[in-house]
């Protein structure tokens, strides 16, 4: 029979004559829709809507305003966070080291490396063998033949084998060895014979590869450094939480970072719309005087240069530039606030942290506003939980547990091989397989009955490779606790910076109100006097609103400060999840689920 697979765009692939597993039905599809998802991606591409730009400003005012709170923006991003986003295009940049919903998972199901993958070592084994052989031979000498010159023979052989390890190391087989002969030997009592044996063996290590501790560690048939028992897989396991765990928490400060980066460059476009129109307004009042002298026009001048100047300022507050804003590693572990403007830049940034659609026809606006309750952080208590709960130090600890697990299973390969093996085997013969008088019947009755008992010894002289694999090991542990305690350092470093950070923003938002209000003050001094027809300065004025502008953004750029320095305080000593109401729940089994009980440590 043959086959032939044609699909749109799609080479054909020749018919081959089909045998066993060579059927390429699968294969042939996958290929094809390799090419057609370039037509699937083009077509999701054009549903995209068109983004909304300064070119298409009215459509910028007439779009629909959709506020959102900080509380929704995070469940939003949880409830898609089949990827955990980064600000940094990780996705292309690096893909296979984003954090996604599947990392447990995949981890937990890998056939090498998890805790499954490590008890399938213990798992009992099935063995069958069967050889069928005939013979037909001449041979010079009747001794050779069995009496005969000629000599014909049929022989089948058949194996059964039920066998599994434990964890102290032993190995228990039971095994079935029934072969059957058929000659023309001279000498045999019946043409043909059927011999049948039951052997129940035990391989137990006295020394190398022997004990509970071992083999949990290592797992059977370890080699030095290279280990994949039980525990170490659990510790694996374990780690591998933690870093999901530190992506979900990174994930949730990239979304705070991103919400408070919208509602500042919201509140910068405020305050350069307010500025441009204000300066509008006294280019056009000097404008009406330009005709009547000469210093009337220089100061219309200077007013109209003011005036595209702020809505230069405007129309970058309102589209923005693509540059860095405030995100994870931005100086920080959480992001230092890069105070960068720009609505539609910063909206895009959010949906794209959030997994919305980058252009739906809406505009997000956040609803919540920073507080400016001033916080004071107890240090021994946030320095305690900064070391307890760091999600880095958790993995940190875990390696370090994992390493000096490493050097009890090394120090095991300093030990000679010795096994103990014992066997105990029944035997039948008979003519025939079943029945009365049969090999079966005659091995039920007990009469032939074997026993041996052996010891094996290896010893590699030397031990070199044994010696390497325990300094090896010793210096990992040391490595490890190195890092650990260089971790807690810069852990430390960083929350005091955060804790002084917080304060710092702190006093700078009630010093830049105060600007602003002085600010505001002067400027509505200088407005009424020039409307009530009193001389002023006009450098002064034009002064005087830039200087309400920059201290309008500048208040909220602190007050924006306040609230990131506040987030990465609560980063710092490991509880952002919980001060942001988030909850992870773990479905990887606990060590009590598997019978793991982790040694102590050296």
């Amino acid at each position: 029979m043959s086959i032939a697979i044609a699909a749109p765009g799609c080479h054909t692939y020749h018919s081959m004559r089909e045998t066993i597993r060579q059927r390429t039905d699968c294969v042939d599809a996958i290929m094809c829709q390799v090419q057609s998802d370039l037509t699937t991606a083009a077509v999701t591409v054009d549903a995209t809507s068109a983004p909304l730009t300064l070119r298409s400003a009215e459509q910028i005012e007439a779009a629909p305003i959709r506020d959102i709170s900080l509380e929704s923006a995070i469940a939003i991003a949880l409830g898609n966070r089949s990827v955990l986003r980064d600000l940094g295009a990780s996705v292309l940049r690096a893909p296979d080291q984003v954090q996604t919903e599947y990392t447990e998972s995949l981890q937990r199901l890998d056939p090498q490396e998890s805790v499954e993958a490590a008890l399938s070592a213990f798992d009992t084994q099935f063995y069958a063998f069967g050889k069928w052989q005939n013979n037909d031979r001449r041979f010079n000498n009747r001794f050779f033949g069995g009496g005969a010159n000629a000599f014909k023979q049929d022989t089948h052989d058949y194996v059964f084998q039920l066998s599994k390890r434990t964890p102290t190391g032993a190995q228990f087989s039971v095994r079935s060895v029934t072969d059957y002969d058929a000659n023309n030997a001279t000498g045999n009592l019946t043409d043909s014979a059927w011999q049948t044996q039951l052997h129940a063996e035990a391989r137990q290590p006295l020394l190398q590869g022997g004990g509970l501790q071992f083999n949990r560690i290592a797992g059977p048939a370890a080699l030095p450094g290279v280990y994949n028992g039980v525990l170490i897989a659990k510790v694996n396991s374990e780690i591998t939480s933690a870093k999901f765990e530190q992506g979900v928490r990174d994930y949730v400060s990239n979304v705070i970072n991103a919400y408070w980066d919208l509602y500042f460059s919201y509140r910068d476009a405020d305050a350069k719309r307010d500025a441009m129109l204000r300066s509008e307004q006294t280019w056009k009042s000097y404008e009406a005087q330009k005709s009547s002298n000469r210093q009337s026009g220089a100061a219309e001048a200077l007013a109209r240069e003011q005036y595209f100047r702020f809505r230069s300022e405007y129309q970058d507050a309102i589209a923005g530039k693509p540059s860095m804003r405030t995100q994870n590693g931005n100086s920080t572990t959480g992001g230092a606030f890069a105070g960068v403007g720009g609505v539609q830049a910063a909206e895009r940034r959010l949906r794209l942290i959030l997994g919305m659609a980058i252009n739906d026809g809406t505009i997000l606006r956040p609803s919540d506003d920073p507080s400016i309750a001033k916080i004071e952080f107890d240090w021994q208590s946030i320095s305690t939980e900064a070391v307890l709960l760091r999600s880095e130090l958790q993995q940190q600890r875990l390696k370090i547990k994992q390493s000096e697990m490493e050097l009890l299973a090394a120090k095991n390969f300093l030990m000679p091989s010795l096994d103990f093996v014992t066997l105990y085997r029944l035997r039948g013969l008979d003519k025939n397989l079943a029945g009365s008088d049969s090999a079966i019947s005659d091995l039920a009755s007990f009469d032939l009955q074997e026993y041996e008992a052996s010891l094996e010894l290896k010893l590699p002289v030397g031990f070199r490779q044994g010696h390497l694999a325990v300094r090896h090991a010793k210096l990992q542990v040391a490595r490890e606790r190195a890092i650990l305690e260089q971790q807690q350092r810069q852990i430390m470093h960083d929350l005091t910076s955060m804790v002084a950070e917080c304060d710092r923003a702190y006093a700078q938002v009630e010093t830049n109100r105060n600007r602003y209000q002085a600010a505001s003050d002067a400027l509505a001094a200088l407005e009424t006097s020039r409307q009530a027809g009193l001389p002023i300065n006009f450098d002064q004025l034009l002064d005087a609103q830039r200087r309400v502008s920059e201290s309008q953004s500048r208040y909220y750029a602190a007050l924006v400060e306040y609230t990131i320095a506040t987030k990465n305080v609560h980063l710092e000593k490991g509880t952002l999840l919980r001060s942001s109401d988030v909850l992870l729940i773990s479905d990887s089994p606990s060590p009590n689920d598997v019978g793991i009980e982790i040694p102590p440590p050296l």
